[in-house]
C-alpha cells in the first residue's frame, strides 16, 4: 500500500513537471498572452481538467514556470562554476553566451512576463524571493572562483559585488521605470551588451596578465 502511494505521488509529480515543461516551451516560443491553456494541455498530452488539478489558472501556471526557470537556472549555472576545467575567463564568457542566447530565444511577451513576476507586479514576490534564496551560495562560488584566479580586483569587497549584482537585478525587474529602456522588450535588445558590461564590471580591474591556466594546464 505504501509503495502504491509513493508511486501515485511520483506519477502526479511527473505529470506536473510535464505540464510545466509544455508551458515553458509554448510561453518561450509564442508568448504568455497568446498561449491558451488548451494549447498547453495538448502539448502536455493531458486534458484541461487534469491541467487545472495542478494549476488553477494560466497566471498560476506562468508563475510556476518562472519559479522553475529560476531553480533550473541556478542549477545549470552552478554546474558551470563547479567545472574547474574552464578558466575563470572562460567561465565568464560561457555565462555571457548562455545568458544572451537564452534571452534571445525567449519571446518578447514572456520576457515581459518574467520581468513583471520578478518585480512582484503579478500579485506576490515569490519569484524575487526564490532568486534571493539561491543568490548567496551561487554568487559566493563565482566570487571565490574569480578571486582564486586573480581575476577580481582585490579592492572590490564581496559586499560591494553583491550590491552591484542587486542593482542589476532591480533594473531588470522594473525596466519600464527606466526612461532609457521603457519596457522589457526594449531591454531585451541590449541583453548581450548588458551581460558583457555586467560580468566584466564584476571582475573590476584585473591584472595585466589575466590569462590564468585551466586545471588541465596546471596538472
Amino acid at each position: 500500500m505504501v509503495k502504491n502511494v509513493a508511486t501515485n505521488q511520483q506519477r502526479r509529480e511527473q505529470q506536473r513537471q510535464n505540464i510545466l515543461r509544455a508551458a515553458e516551451k509554448l510561453f518561450m516560443r509564442d508568448g504568455f498572452k497568446v498561449t491558451h491553456i488548451k494549447d498547453v494541455a495538448t502539448e502536455a498530452q493531458v486534458s484541461q481538467v487534469t491541467l487545472y488539478k495542478y494549476f488553477d489558472s494560466k497566471l498560476t501556471l506562468g508563475h510556476q514556470v518562472v519559479l522553475a526557470l529560476i531553480e533550473t537556472g541556478y542549477a545549470d549555472y552552478q554546474r558551470m562554476v563547479d567545472d574547474h576545467s574552464r578558466s575563470f575567463r572562460e567561465l565568464i564568457q560561457l555565462m555571457i553566451t548562455t545568458k544572451t542566447t537564452y534571452a534571445g530565444e525567449m519571446s518578447d511577451d514572456f520576457y515581459q512576463f518574467v520581468a513583471d513576476d520578478m518585480g512582484g507586479r503579478l500579485g506576490n514576490d515569490e519569484a524575487y524571493q526564490a532568486y534571493q534564496d539561491g543568490k548567496e551560495r551561487f554568487w559566493d562560488s563565482v566570487i571565490a572562483r574569480g578571486r582564486a584566479a586573480g581575476m577580481i580586483a582585490p579592492s572590490l569587497t564581496d559586499k560591494a559585488l553583491i550590491m552591484y549584482l542587486d542593482m542589476y537585478v532591480q533594473y531588470f525587474s522594473s525596466p519600464a521605470s527606466h526612461p532609457l529602456v521603457g519596457s522589457a522588450t526594449e531591454y531585451k535588445k541590449y541583453a548581450d551588451q548588458l551581460m558583457h558590461l555586467f560580468f566584466y564590471g564584476f571582475i573590476g580591474d584585473p591584472p595585466a596578465n589575466d590569462d590564468e591556466p585551466t586545471k588541465e594546464q596546471t596538472n
